[in-house]
């Protein structure tokens, strides 16, 4: 989901002596904002040859990215000369035929030094549903960590909330601003057109893949019949020459309790510690790097713990990095959160990237739901033994740095 917006700007060469032809422009964009549909309204650029030398327009056209419910009158005609001091006008009229944002362009190529023009007009038309929802973004901003030039990010999932009190239909979602291309979204749930009731949300996951160094903002922006106005999600990373690197400092090791068949994660030294101490918990053999619950390194998520709610949840835990299904979890009554187990890494696309090892959940139902159990598991062999033994492989949810 990637779009520009169409853009221009207007090059005013300092003077010199020598005899030069420039373009000059009473407006660089004309922006009609909210307009009731079967409404119109016109605004006027004047356009001046503010140099020393005549030129003459090579084309007058509309873009055909123009959008319908604009008409474009120019009094700047293909062949028109304009001897220095001169002038001539174009008037643009908006009458929105629908809801929703729309735009245009119309190119004024010269034989100026500036010879390639665009004047731009941005509109958007709305109708009583207008200012019946409104729509909020969590997290808000959406600040990418400093990401290695060229390389792409873990993803980082938006919801879309709707405040209500309307039903509220995206009609458009578009990534705009300076760096657009640097982002991209791979799933989620929000799409045109996809209702979204009041008081519930939909989700996309952004990716950063710096085209430059620097700061690289950009902009989402959504679109819908029932908003007042446009909603826009800031977005902002940082392009680096080198690959950023946060420390690791946490081991997570997995114990079993073979009484209850229980599999259990822990990456705190005094809990592992009292663990061992117990007699009752087992250490498996096998455990993977992370980062501890309070290193907010960048590139690194927290993932949630849960244990089963006394007397009706599983005798067991449950672990996830992924914001939405944490904040599902929480809402869930067999289930008691834990806070931060530790941060880790992401897949992107259901894979790992080079240099990290992929922890594969498993999870095993049961006659009741006290006998759910779920493992988190490295080593292939292991995950084989799991398969073999009937559990349900439900895919990479961790990448672990080697």
């Amino acid at each position: 989901m990637k779009h520009s917006i169409l853009c221009f700007g207007f090059l005013l060469l300092a003077s010199s002596a020598a005899a030069q032809g420039r373009f000059c422009a009473s407006q660089e964009a004309l922006l009609f904002g909210n307009r009731a549909v079967g409404s119109s309204s016109a605004a006027n650029v004047t356009v001046t040859n503010c140099g020393n030398a005549p030129w003459t327009f090579t084309d007058v056209s509309v873009d055909p990215a123009t959008g319908a419910g604009w008409n474009v009158f120019s009094g700047c005609t293909t062949g028109l000369t304009l001897v220095p001091g001169a002038a001539c006008s174009v008037s643009v009229t908006f009458a929105p035929r629908g809801t929703g944002e729309t735009s245009g362009g119309l190119w004024l190529r010269n034989t100026s030094a500036d010879s390639d023009q665009l004047i731009v007009f941005y509109g958007r038309g709305v109708d009583a549903e207008a200012g019946t929802s409104a729509l909020s973004f969590a997290p808000s901003p959406l600040v990418f960590p400093v990401q290695a030039l060229g390389s792409t990010s873990v993803g980082i999932t938006v919801s879309l909330v709707n405040a209500g009190p309307a039903t509220l239909v995206p009609s458009a979602l578009v990534i705009n601003g300076p760096a657009p291309y640097d982002y991209s979204v791979t799933g989620g749930t929000c799409n045109v057109g996809a209702a979204i009731e009041p008081g519930a949300s939909c989700t996309l996951t952004f990716f950063f893949t710096p085209g430059a160094l620097g700061s690289r903002p950009a902009n989402l922006v959504v679109d819908a019949p029932q908003l007042a106005n446009l909603a826009i999600l800031s977005i902002d990373g940082v392009g680096s020459n080198a690959a950023v690197v946060p420390p690791v400092d946490a081991d997570v090791v997995e114990f079993f309790y073979p009484p209850m068949n229980h599999y259990f994660l822990s990456a705190f030294p005094e809990e592992t510690a009292a663990l061992d101490a117990s007699g009752l918990w087992l250490r498996t053999g096998f455990h993977f790097r992370a980062w501890s619950a309070t290193n907010e390194a960048p590139t690194t998520v927290p993932v949630c713990r849960f244990t089963g709610t006394p007397n009706i949840g599983p005798d067991s835990h449950f672990f996830t990095a992924d914001a939405n299904e944490c904040a599902i979890v929480r809402t869930n009554p067999y289930w008691f959160y834990e806070g931060t187990a530790f941060r880790t890494l992401i897949p992107s696309g259901g894979a790992c990237a080079a240099g990290t090892t992929p922890v594969i959940r498993f999870f095993l139902t049961g006659a009741n739901v006290t006998l759910i159990r779920h493992r988190y598991v490295v080593d292939p062999a292991e995950a084989a033994k799991m398969r073999a033994l009937g559990w349900m492989e439900e895919g990479t949810v961790f990448c672990a740095p080697s």
